[in-house]
């Protein structure tokens, strides 16, 4: 207050200064209004957008849960087939069995029937000699299909061996929504009928269907968008631009898919963030009270508010400084690699406490760093790798590193942030495991086999040891798809891998390069002999019987022998290995024959 003013001067003056901070109050408030609502409706479109993204992922994922439902239904079509063109004294009651294996009801919701239409040579006739279940479809039973359009024209059209053609959805007989999966049936290489499968559209529909989240509505349409297949999700108020349209092409048939998300699906989303808006209003309305109340005092008020901004500022970095640190581990270092600093994250992550790695070395937890002695790192260009973290407990954690320059006072440091990266290094090593082995067998796969071959005959040219090829084929294998299913056959390979694994000797490769032809790999034999025992006992563990599911399959197994001459190649080994088999095939199978020589 100035002192050359008379009191009501200085109370004018003092009216005055009030009257600014009033107004200055006012316009706090409204400016912080105005933030607070951009922040909030900024806030609001990043949550719409991240919405947005969560439904294209699930409308993305659904071309490949179509495909895999319809390969589900035409491999059923395809097993019904085989069964057919095996069993040449199918009647009516087996056939029921049979169908009663595929477990219709429980694995296919959506399949009404299963149908065996037979050819009726120099005629145009379809008679259904085959239905299961029976109850599927009253009176269809030795009924002419010829009257229905739709269905004689598909049945004329499916001729070729191994074709299977689906129709867009029409009414049956009985005026019922359905689609047809057809197949022709040969034998000997002459047609003699198609196996056919009524699908039910709706239940098609909702397995389709059945992960969709909550709030989106879904349509499955033939591919021309005439015919409706079904629906699944409720119609509720729409959301604008959260639509999805594709085509997916799924076991040569053409649909069309379309998603609409609405309310329902992300109702927090798309509100109006209050809390967000009144966090952003709630210092605008302390500063309007504070400037308010305040007013009345000119050098309180300065003073107030230079305090309050200070207190501000230093309150919104260490908040800053808090977010950050809370979501990865950070660490800051002097030009030659010491630690200065590090946050609650890095703590928690290496397993070392601030104190303990204040003023050592960043190589105590990260080796592979190396940072130099005279300033800089030994990795100057890289912005993030992958590294080694050596915790406090001894224990050895990946982790990926960036590593950032800086400068304080023109005095130089670095600032490292580092997360867990062992689930990515678990999923890398899971797509190297997955390149290199049989995702049947869980045995090594072709390409790594041949890669372990030529290392071992390398290695044993060079120490001047035995090295020999067990090339295995099951006999019988086919009879076992066709009789029993391909599920069987997948039962009798995994069985027929664990038993080859459990005859070998410890440190053999056992690899599967296709079909049910599998290989053994044996790297320091006493004598070339020792891989005939070897043989002997496979052909023995293999001749047992495998249960499976409908049955019991019986298969044996042609083994052929060929040890390694001297300066021998990979390819020559296998290849006479691969001949010594069929020897032991033309020998009468279930035995094992062992490969001549090479000619010189």
């Amino acid at each position: 207050m100035r002192k050359d003013l008379s009191w009501s001067d200085a109370h004018r003056w003092h009216r005055k200064r009030g009257r600014r901070a009033i107004a200055a109050s006012v316009a706090a408030m409204v400016a912080g209004s105005v933030l607070s609502l951009g922040v909030a409706m900024s806030w609001r479109s990043a949550s719409r957008d991240a919405a947005l993204r969560r439904f294209e992922a699930v409308a993305a994922a659904q071309p490949a849960v179509l495909e895999a439902t319809t390969a589900r239904y035409v491999r059923a079509l395809r097993v019904t087939r085989g069964y057919l063109e095996a069993d040449r004294q199918a009647r009516l009651e087996s056939f029921a069995t049979f169908a009663a294996t595929l477990r219709l009801a429980e694995d296919f919701p959506g399949l009404r029937s299963l149908e065996f239409v037979r050819k009726v040579p120099g005629r145009v006739a379809f008679p259904v000699r085959f239905v299961a279940p029976e109850t599927a479809a009253p009176g269809l039973l030795h009924n002419d299909l010829s009257s229905d359009p739709v269905v004689a024209a598909a049945l004329a059209a499916t001729v070729l061996p191994g074709a299977v053609t689906i129709t867009p959805p029409a009414p049956d007989e009985w005026n019922r929504p359905r689609i047809l999966l057809i197949t022709p049936v040969h034998r000997d290489g002459d047609p003699i009928g198609w196996v056919g499968g009524r699908v039910d559209p709706l239940p098609f529909a909702a397995e389709v269907f059945a992960a969709l989240p909550a709030g989106i509505h879904a349509e499955l349409r033939w591919a021309d968008g005439m015919a409706d297949v079904g629906s699944a999700g409720a119609e509720d108020r729409p959301m604008p631009g959260f639509v999805s349209r594709m085509e997916v092409d799924a076991s040569g048939a053409s649909w069309s898919l379309s998603f609409q998300a609405t309310e329902a699906f992300a109702a927090e989303d798309l509100g109006f963030p209050w809390l967000v808006f009144a966090i952003g209003l709630v210092p605008a309305m302390l500063a309007s009270t504070v400037l308010f109340f305040l007013g009345r005092s000119r050098m309180r008020a300065l003073i107030l508010a230079e305090r309050l901004a200070r207190d501000l500022a230093v309150s919104e970095a260490r908040a800053g400084a808090v977010m950050e640190a809370a979501v990865e581990a950070i660490l800051t270092m002097d030009g030659v690699g010491l630690i200065e600093s590090v946050n609650p994250a890095a703590e928690s992550l290496f397993g070392w406490t601030a104190a303990e790695l204040v003023g050592q070395r960043v190589e105590i937890i990260l080796p592979a760093l190396e940072m130099n002695p005279n300033g800089g790192s030994a990795l100057p260009d890289e912005t993030e790798r992958m590294l080694n973290a050596h915790r406090r407990d001894g224990s050895v954690l990946h982790v990926d590193v960036s590593l950032a320059p800086a400068s304080v006072d023109e005095r130089p440091l670095y600032i490292l942030i580092a997360r867990d990266a062992t689930q990515r290094k678990l999923h890398e090593d899971q797509l190297t495991h997955q390149a290199t082995h049989d995702p049947l067998t869980a045995l090594a796969n072709r390409q790594l086999f041949d890669e372990l071959l030529v290392r071992a005959v390398y290695r044993a040219d060079r120490s001047r040891s035995s090295v020999a090829v067990l090339y295995v084929d099951l006999d019988g294998f086919k009879d076992v798809n066709d009789i029993f299913g391909h599920a069987a056959g997948d039962r009798v390979l995994a069985e027929t891998a664990r038993r080859l694994e459990a005859t070998v000797r410890p440190g053999d490769v056992v690899a599967r390069l296709g079909g049910d032809e599998f290989v053994v790999l044996c790297e320091n034999l006493v004598e070339p002999r020792d891989a005939e025992k070897i043989a002997q006992r496979i052909v023995g563990a293999l001749g047992r019987a495998i249960p499976v599911a409908s049955g019991v399959a019986q298969v044996s197994a042609s083994v052929g022998v060929a040890a390694a001459s001297d300066g021998e190649g990979a390819a020559s080994l296998i290849a006479r290995s691969d001949e010594a088999m069929y020897e032991a095939k033309r020998a009468g199978k279930n035995g094992y024959q062992v490969a001549g020589p090479i000619a010189v």
